[in-house]
């Protein structure tokens, strides 16, 4: 029966769609002790592409331990008079309480409690210290997930579906300084399309939007494999590289004249080299949560060079009528580019 069991089908169940046999399929197959990280790799590459409200456990956690752990005094003349004595002896009911909580937060909410997830808003550009000493600059409209406890260690190896590594989890784009470590630990950034970008220590940046997916190395040395082409040997990429990723899962390769321009967000820049209109509007609709409409396929196609400061989505729209001599009408997060 475990035969049927693969990828496909387990996603399907995530999303209520497999048959009562699958199920049964399913339910015979987590029974093997060697199924379980295999089951929850595949949940957490469902969820980044399948995203969905979660509770902030951490709050509730926080009020519930201080409602547990806060001092109760009971009177005298609040006890029954026919009440049965009571004899506590070695037994502690807050923790008992607090043990029983993190129990129940552990099978509702694992995923939030085995992994931790930074985000930046619309327009916000966040620089952030992992555990193992790395930098992370989330570019606007980003986040990362990676494990909460037992960063770069293989502690606590024993619990299934947790990975012993420097895994972080991509969907947006940022920029990395990896720190290398004695032990040389591999650092792994996986993008929502099963891209695995794979350092020991270096400086690169990682971008995973709807509409394009990239990785831009300034210095040191990584490796590019995807999840669903095992088979093919990774790409190696030397300083100066940039490479895409298309939509048939096709990497091109080609080198940057200036690298560091890349990075020109984490300063508030924006770096443009014949850059067509269309894909400025993306990336307004990216950064700002804009929806940009341009009235003709000609206007689209006109292209923008240079770099140029802007902190904000009007500064970039100012930006543009400059440059380009046209007009535009903004109305809420809806815009038009005219001529």
């Amino acid at each position: 029966m475990e035969s049927i069991i693969d990828k496909s089908v387990v996603q399907a169940y995530f999303s209520g769609r497999t048959t009562p046999l699958q199920k049964k399929a399913i339910e015979h197959w987590l029974a093997l002790p060697d199924s379980r990280e295999q089951y929850y790799q595949w949940l957490h590459e469902w969820e980044l592409t399948h995203p969905q409200t979660a509770p902030d456990w951490q709050r509730a956690f926080e009020r519930t331990a201080r409602r547990v752990l806060a001092p109760s005094v009971i009177r005298p003349s609040e006890i029954p008079e026919d009440a049965p004595p009571v004899f506590w002896g070695g037994f502690r009911p807050w923790l008992f309480a607090a043990s029983l909580t993190l129990l129940l937060g552990g099978w509702l909410f694992r995923s939030q409690l085995l992994y931790q997830t930074e985000r930046s808003e619309f327009g916000q550009v966040r620089t952030l210290t992992l555990p193992d000493g790395s930098t992370v600059t989330l570019n606007v409209n980003s986040s990362i997930r990676f494990a909460r406890f037992g960063f770069a260690s293989d502690w606590p190896g024993s619990l299934p579906g947790f990975e012993p590594s420097r895994r972080v989890e991509l969907t947006g784009e940022a920029d990395f300084s990896v720190q290398h470590l004695p032990t040389h630990q591999r650092f792994v950034v996986v993008t929502p399309n099963g891209l695995h970008v794979t350092v020991l220590g270096t400086e690169f940046t990682v971008t995973s939007r709807t509409r394009k997916t990239a990785v831009a190395l300034r210095s040191g040395k990584v490796e590019l494999t995807l999840a669903e082409k095992t088979q093919l040997p990774p790409l190696t990429m030397q300083p100066g590289d940039f490479v895409t990723l298309d939509s048939t899962g096709h990497l091109a390769r080609r080198q940057l004249k200036q690298p560091d321009a890349v990075v020109a967000w984490k300063h508030h820049r924006f770096t443009f080299e014949q850059t067509p209109l269309g894909e400025i509007a993306g990336l307004l609709e990216d950064n700002y949560g804009l929806s940009v409409s341009i009235s003709s396929p000609e206007l689209a196609a006109r292209t923008v060079s240079g770099s140029f400061p802007a902190s904000n989505a009007d500064d970039v729209l100012k930006l543009l009528v400059d440059l380009l001599q046209i007009n535009y009408t903004r109305t809420d997060n809806r815009v038009l580019l005219t001529d």
